[in-house]
Parts: structure tokens; sequence; C-alpha cells
């Protein structure tokens, strides 16, 4: 049966900025763990290969929740399957303050999981409203708002662990995330996209048209690997910094904690989205997404190799550019993937392919993170992963020609 839906839509516009805001709310429980679970992993009885495995159990499941969540909002719609995702993220979030133990943490990141393949299917589904000469901006603004959430979560909820502790942390932006469920449920989704009935097939079944294509298959690659490399240095971002400024414990020489600093680096990457997103989907408008995909992984490529031979606050900085640069990459490589969607013959089931894809790089991240020996061997990863990148990238581009 259809769900009922309002009966007049948002306007494009609207519909990208309430789609981004209630991402942007509930994923602040999410982000606050790649900056605290690492340094507080002693307190909490879990040891660090452990960490590396609970912050990709939420990416693991998505291999296989983002196939059957392209599909149910195929058949229903987007409304009620995007308001019920944000009330799991939110519940998820809840339950990493309330002390249940381990089973409980880990089923609540394979919870968080399943809700994140449906608000990121929604956060597509907004972009396809407007028309194409503006999907990169509208591509880098959903993300922008999304990422701003991240940014307030990783510096407000470290700054509160530094002070009051992990407890505190989470409840706080839990208390935040309540506000994504109104923004949801006032959301109006144009006619367009309301139920259908989906063609035969299994939602496994996008695999199959994905690979017959080459830039198709590709993009994917070019998603995997960066989405791998986004995966580790979010994972390691702490660590990193607890290597090459100091312990994990206590204020740094600069006067303030490593969980205040790591937030800050981390929130460098979210406020990336926001500050830098909509220039660069216009630059990519402008350029072209393939060409563009091209200068940033090379800017990537370079920016990654200064990091990794330097040392002390310049590497901190370096890996800040490191996150600017790639927050650009990833929204054009999203937008590419969009415009292929759309010329797909169902393209809820190519997002759901290419999310799959992102978040295959997204999960093993963390786990070939931890499995590497240490902060010392991270700058040769980094670089490795960014090497891989540029040559999809610009395998892609010139498969477009």
């Amino acid at each position: 049966m259809a769900q009922s839906e309002p009966r007049f839509a948002h306007s494009p516009l609207r519909l990208v900025v309430s789609a981004g805001l209630t991402i942007g709310l509930v994923i602040m429980g999410d982000s606050l763990l790649y900056n605290l679970l690492p340094l507080e992993a002693a307190g909490l009885g879990i040891s660090l290969p452990l960490v590396g495995i609970l912050l990709s159990a939420n990416r693991i499941v998505r291999l296989a929740s983002n196939a059957w969540m392209s599909a149910v909002f195929e058949r229903f719609g987007p409304r009620l399957p995007f308001i019920a995702a944000a009330a799991l993220g939110l519940a998820t979030t809840l339950v990493y303050g309330a002390g249940w133990g381990a089973a409980a943490f880990l089923a609540a990141r394979l919870g968080w999981g399943i809700a994140w393949s449906a608000l990121r299917q929604g956060g597509y589904q907004a972009v396809w409203t407007d028309g194409s000469d503006v999907k990169g901006r509208h591509m880098g603004l959903v993300w922008g708002i999304v990422r701003m959430g991240s940014a307030i979560s990783v510096v407000a909820g470290g700054f509160l662990r530094d002070r009051f502790g992990y407890n505190v942390a989470v409840w706080a932006v839990a208390c935040a995330g309540v506000l994504g469920i109104p923004v949801a449920l006032s959301m109006r989704w144009p006619a367009s996209q309301r139920a259908t009935r989906a063609p035969n097939g299994a939602p496994a079944s996008g695999w199959g048209e994905a690979f017959r294509d080459r830039r198709r298959r590709l993009i994917l690659a070019a998603g995997l690997a960066d989405s791998l490399f986004e995966g580790v240095i979010v994972s390691t971002a702490s660590l990193f910094l607890a290597g090459v400024l100091g312990s994990a414990n206590g204020a740094l020489d600069i006067g303030i904690g490593l969980g205040t600093l790591g937030g800050m680096l981390l929130a460098v990457r979210w406020t990336s989205d926001l500050i830098f997103g909509p220039a660069f989907g216009a630059l990519s408008d402008r350029l072209g997404q393939p060409r563009t995909a091209v200068l940033l992984s090379c800017a990537l490529l370079a920016a990654t190799g200064g990091a990794a031979a330097a040392r002390g606050l310049a590497a901190a900085l370096g890996m800040a550019l490191m996150f600017v640069i790639g927050a650009g990459l990833n929204i054009v490589l999203g937008t590419l993937a969009n415009g292929l969607a759309l010329r797909a013959e169902r393209p809820h089931l190519f997002v759901g392919v290419y999310t799959t894809a992102t978040d295959a790089g997204l999960a093993l991240g963390p786990i070939v993170a931890y499995a590497v020996g240490g902060a010392s061997r991270l700058p040769a990863l980094y670089v490795a992963i960014v090497l891989l990148i540029t040559l999809a990238v610009i395998a892609f581009r010139r498969a477009g020609r």
C-alpha cells in the first residue's frame, strides 16, 4: 500500500537543506565515536583491534542493507523510510551512553549502519529533484550540512570529554540528535519520488547492471578506494596525533587536550563539506566532474606525501589539508555516481550499489589501519591508498573520452 504523503512538495533547495539537516543532527553520535573511542578504549575495556571492529561494524552491515534499503525506497517512497531511519539513528546514540555492555554497543553500531543506508539514500534522492546543471552544488550543500553536524559533535564532544568525561559528551550529542526527528517529519517529497511498483528482479540485480558498463565499474573502484582512505584517516586521526604530538592523556604543549585537538582536526574534515562543498560542487559543474576529480586526486596525493614527511604540528596541518581536498573529491565522486545512476534502468539500485562499494572501503578502513601495527606506519598507508584513488580517477576520465 502506498504511504501517506504531504499534498504539496517542498522546493528542491528546501528539500536538500531539510535532508541535510536531519542527517546532520542524527549523525552526531556516530561522528563522536571516531574521536573518543580510540582515546577511551582502555577505560571501556576495549582493545585497539576491537576498536577497529566496532568502528567498522556499521559499515559491514551496510554491505547488505544498502541494496534492500534502495528497494524499500523504490517500493514505498522516501518519506516513511527516512523518518524511521532518523528515529533508529537517534536510538543508537542513546545506547552509546547507556552502559549496557559490549554486546549492546555492537548491536547499536549495526543498527546505525542500517539507519545510515536509509538516510544516505534519502540524501541522494533529495538531490535528484533539481536539474543536472546544479546537481554538483546541491550535492555539496546536502553533505556540507551533514558534516557540520559531525564537526559540532567532535569539537563539542571532545571538549566535554576532556572537561566532564565520556558519558556527558555522549548524552549531550544525543540531546542534539533529538531535533532531527521533527525536521524529518516536516519534509514534503515530490510526487515523482513517492511509492511505486518496483520492476521484477532482486535488489542484487543492480550489481549486474553496474558491471556491464565500464564507467560504472570505474566509479565503483574510485569510490571504494576513496572511502577506504577516509575510513583509515578518520579512524586514526587521534592516534596519528598521539604519535606526533604526545600521549592520549593530559594537556599538550599548546595548552589543550588531545581529545579537543583530535576533535578540531576531524572538524576540519566535516566543516570542509559545508564551507568548501558547494564551491567544489560548483567548480565541478563548470569544469566537468571527471576533470575536477583528476585535479583533486592529484592534489590529494601531493598533500598526503607532504603530511607523511612532516613532523609535529606541521604533520597535523598537513592532515588538515588532506581532509579539505578529500572532502571535495568525495563530493565530486558522489556527483558522478549520481549522474550515472540517473541514466541506469533502476536508479535506486545503482545508488545502492555505489554506496555499498563505498561502505566496503569505509568498513575496511579502521580494520586495515589498526592492523598495520601503530602510528609509525600510517603515513605509508595513507600514500599508498591515495595513489590507488588517483589511478582509478584517471582511468574513469579516459573511459569517457
